[in-house]
Formats: structure tokens, sequence, C-alpha cells
């Protein structure tokens, strides 16, 4: 803990002084990713499929809001799908409306919550999200959670719609509006993946915020219990196929992960906690007061001492003036010489 700790301030001084560089490239790495990942997964289009323009529009996102690389992201997507079809496309449109009304309405800061779920959905460890999700944001990441999931599921629909169309088994508009209603709603691994997460997410924001002692601590435990347990309980009764190995690896990074948060976010020490009693008058207050856990910053002092400074005879003569001053006692006095110079400072640059 106390390594965390220490990266903690260490990350806080360097985001402090670099946080101006840190954002935009944070944002464009977030946003190139999403794009790459759009043109692997669906890239029907050859004339997004060039990197350079994924590349041009991540430098885009790299200075605009979570909520405009959302909307970007978007319709980038559903030019895609539209190559493949305007049923397709359509449908995805009013499922991205849907979502556009919740999110602006609810959770308009979460942007980014959404796409980093699309995007850990993808690598296979989507069971890494909800408890750290649940421990670091509000009961309303449900939202972006439960909706980065769903589009997960569309991208990944979108290759097996297109196989049926090729094969010419689905002619008919209205029956590919219903190929892919169907594929969505009865999509199991989806229907467990967004109830589990909905679930621990709920699990996790309501216990840590308890007024109870190692309430994170707490939470992270239960919400990690209640996510594996709620994966193997729906993934039995919707006869699902995840990989169990994927889901414990997933839930244990999870508790890791917010583990970390726990640390960097709300680290306490309930050895030094305070009760307080004060009033006014209109009400009595107890005021429960618990120190946070720091790490004392080094006081580095330096000490720089100048050379003694001695002055130049051009003339060998002048060394053998005497001197002209005498003390009380008839001594001569050497003359004065300079004293050493000492100066402190604080290092303030660790």
């Amino acid at each position: 803990m106390a390594f965390l700790l220490e990266f903690k301030e260490k990350f806080k001084i360097f985001y402090n002084k670099y946080n101006t560089y840190i954002v935009p490239a944070a944002r464009f790495i977030i946003a190139l990713i999403s794009f790459l990942l759009i043109n692997a997964s669906i890239g029907y289009m050859d004339k997004l499929k060039n990197p350079l323009f994924a590349i041009l529009l991540s430098v885009v996102c790299a200075f605009l809001p979570g909520g405009f690389t959302l909307v970007i992201l978007s319709v980038f997507m559903l030019f895609h799908l539209y190559a493949i079809s305007a049923e397709f496309a359509l449908l995805t449109l009013c499922i991205v409306l849907l979502m556009y009304l919740l999110y602006f309405r609810f959770a308009p800061k979460t942007a980014y919550i959404l796409i980093i779920t699309a995007i850990l959905c993808w690598m296979k460890i989507p069971f890494a999200v909800p408890v750290v999700i649940g421990l670091c944001s509000s009961a309303l990441s449900i939202i972006p959670v439960g909706f980065g999931i769903i589009i997960y599921y569309i991208i990944r629909t979108a290759s097996d719609y297109e196989a049926a169309i090729s094969n010419q088994s689905l002619t008919d508009s209205m029956k590919q509006i219903t190929y892919l209603v169907e594929s969505l709603i009865k999509n199991k691994q989806m229907l467990v993946m967004v109830i589990a997460a909905v679930i621990t997410i709920l699990v996790v924001y309501i216990i840590r915020r308890q007024k109870i002692n190692h309430a994170w601590e707490i939470a992270v435990v239960a919400g990690s219990v209640t996510e594996f347990l709620m994966l193997v309980v729906l993934q039995v009764a919707l006869k699902s196929d995840f990989s169990i190995i994927l889901m414990i690896l997933g839930v244990i990074l999870g508790a890791a992960v917010a583990y970390v948060c726990n640390v960097v976010f709300f680290a306490l020490d309930y050895k030094r906690t305070e009760y307080v009693q004060y009033e006014d008058d209109e009400y009595y207050y107890y005021v429960k007061a618990v120190p946070k856990l720091n790490v004392a910053s080094e006081d580095v002092r330096i000490k720089h001492i100048n050379a003694k400074k001695t002055k130049k005879t051009s003339d060998i003569r002048d060394m053998k003036k005497p001197s002209s001053h005498k003390t009380e006692s008839g001594y001569q006095a050497a003359s004065a010489e300079e004293e050493d110079d000492i100066f402190f400072y604080d290092n303030d640059d660790k």
C-alpha cells in the first residue's frame, strides 16, 4: 500500500504539471483504439477503413468533450453498417438514439465509460468493468455500461448478418429487421452480461456509500462475489457459453483494479478516527472524521558551502605591508578574513 500511496503522490505532481498534454493524449489513444477496432470488426466501407482517416478523427476527438467523441464514433459505425444493409443501419440508429436520450438526460459525463466498456468487451475481459465502475462512479453508470455491452454485440452481429445476406437467405426488408431483432433479443451472452453488470454495479455502489468502516474494501469483495455468482447462475439458467477461465480471470482482474482504486482514491486511517460534537441555534451535530492515509513528503535540504575567498595580490610588496590595527592588548590583529557563505534552501522539485 505504501508503494501505491507514493505513486499516487508522484502521479498527482506529474499530472498537475503536464495535464495539458496528458488529457488530450489519453483521449486520442482511446479514440484511435475505438476507430481501429470498428474498422477491424465491420470495416465494410473502404473509404472509412483507411488508417489515416482514423488517425485524423482521433486527433479531432482529442480536443473535444467525451459526448462529441461518442457521437463521432456512432456516426462512423453507422456508415459501416449502412454499407452492409440500410435496414441494419436503421435499427442501430434507433438503438443509438435511445442511448443518447438516456445518456444526455441521466449520465452526460460518462461517455468514456461506454467506450471503454465496449473496448474491454472486444478484449474478452468485460468482467473487469462492473466492480471498478460501481466503486468510482454513480449508480447511473449502469446506463453507459449497459449500452457499451449492447453496442459491442451489435458489432458482433454484423458479421453473421452480412453472411446471411450474402447467402440470399434474407431478401425481404421485414425479414432482415426481424432477424436482427431476434439476434439481439435472443443473444444469451449479451443478456447475461447486461444483467450481471447492472446488479454488480448497484451492489458495489450501495455498499460503498454506507457509513461503516472499510466500506470500500467490503464493496470490492461483495461486488466481486456477486458478479461471479450472477454470471454462474445466469449462465446455467440461460444456457449461455461463457469461458469459465476468462470469467474467473476477469473477476480477479476487476477486484485487483478496484483495490488499486480504493488505495488511490479512498485510503483512510480508521485507527485515528475522531468524533466531534457541536451545535448551533437549530441543530446538534455529530461528526465522524477519518483522516486520509498520506505519505509524508521528503524534506530535502541542500547545503552549498562556498570556498574561502582570498584577495589576489598583484605585487609581492603588498604582502609585506604591516597591519595598521592593534588590539587593546597590543597584539596585531590579523587581517579580517571573509567567512564562508552558507546558503540553505528547500528543494521542492522531487
